[in-house]
This record gives C-alpha cells, sequence and structure tokens, in this order.
C-alpha cells in the first residue's frame, strides 16, 4: 500500500469512529444535536484538512474540499436554528451534494486516467447518496433517533471511505 493509500485508509477508519461515537451518544443521554454535529463536522472537517496537507504531494484535493464542506456544514449548524427537523435535513442535504460532487469528481478523475477505479468509485457514490437521502429524511423523531440515524449514516461513509483505498491497492 502506499503512504496515501494509508493515509485515506487511516482517514476512514476515524470517520467510522465519529460515527461510533453518534452511536454511542444516545446511551449515555447525551442528545443535544447541534453541539453534536458541531463538534462532530469539526472533527470531521480537521481531520480531511491534514488528509489534503499530508496527500499534497500528490495533488488530491479530496481532503481540502471534504474541509470545505465540513466547515459550511458547521457554520450552517452555528447559525441556523436546527431544532426544526427541516432545517436539519436541509443542513445535512447540502452537505451531502457537496460530498457527492466531490465524490463524483474524484470518480470521473479515475475514469480520465483510464482506471478501473471508476466503477467502484460510481457504486460507492450511488450509496452515499441513497444513504444520505435516507438519513435525511428519518430525521423527523426524537433527539436519540436523530442521534443514531446520523451514526448509521456517518458509519457507512466511513466504511465507503475505507472501501475505495483498499480496492485501489488490491487493484
Amino acid at each position: 500500500m502506499k503512504t496515501k493509500q494509508k493515509v485515506d485508509s487511516f482517514i476512514g477508519v476515524i470517520f467510522l469512529l465519529v460515527g461510533v461515537l453518534y452511536l454511542l451518544f444516545p446511551l449515555y443521554h447525551i442528545n443535544d444535536i447541534k453541539k453534536i454535529n458541531i463538534v462532530m463536522f469539526s472533527i470531521m472537517g480537521i481531520v480531511s484538512l491534514g488528509q489534503f496537507i499530508i496527500n499534497k504531494k500528490s495533488k488530491d484535493y479530496t481532503g481540502l474540499l471534504n474541509f470545505i464542506a465540513c466547515l459550511l456544514f458547521v457554520i450552517l449548524m452555528f447559525s441556523l436554528d436546527v431544532s426544526n427537523p427541516k432545517v436539519l435535513s436541509t443542513c445535512l442535504l447540502i452537505w451531502i451534494a457537496l460530498e457527492s460532487i466531490i465524490k463524483f469528481k474524484k470518480s470521473d478523475y479515475y475514469n480520465d486516467r483510464r482506471d478501473r477505479m471508476w466503477k467502484i468509485s460510481l457504486v460507492l457514490l450511488a450509496i452515499f447518496i441513497v444513504g444520505g437521502i435516507l438519513t435525511s429524511i428519518n430525521l423527523h423523531y426524537e433527539a436519540d433517533v436523530k442521534m443514531v440515524v446520523m451514526g448509521f449514516f456517518i458509519f457507512i461513509d466511513g466504511i465507503l471511505e475505507i472501501v475505495d483505498p483498499v480496492v485501489k491497492s488490491l487493484i
């Protein structure tokens, strides 16, 4: 495995752990969705910025773009009243749309290089979009349920982030 693939796998593991933290919060009756989203997406953004800095030589701007998407989500969390489920769903859909564009750009890069990874990348993108839409639809329940739904989605996102570098190293 190349250094870039190791770093990308490590970032996926961190996203996976963020999803696990989301799932653990309701067990300890921590359910302030606004504060938790701000903290978790800040962590994901900082980790993505670190990914960009480490992978700068490979000219992969995915980490920087992920940082910008997470930063925008955090700004939306600060500025809007997310106690309304429609506002929270809209904010999450904006983040999902930005991440989908980033993932599509990466699969287009693979296609331009005639790399077989573009097919796998498109499948991962489709799974991400479907999971994101299902997540945003199910944010109309109690705070504990919102945390669990967000946790499963971030967990799935972490798995999808791990699949890309692992499959790339195997091909």
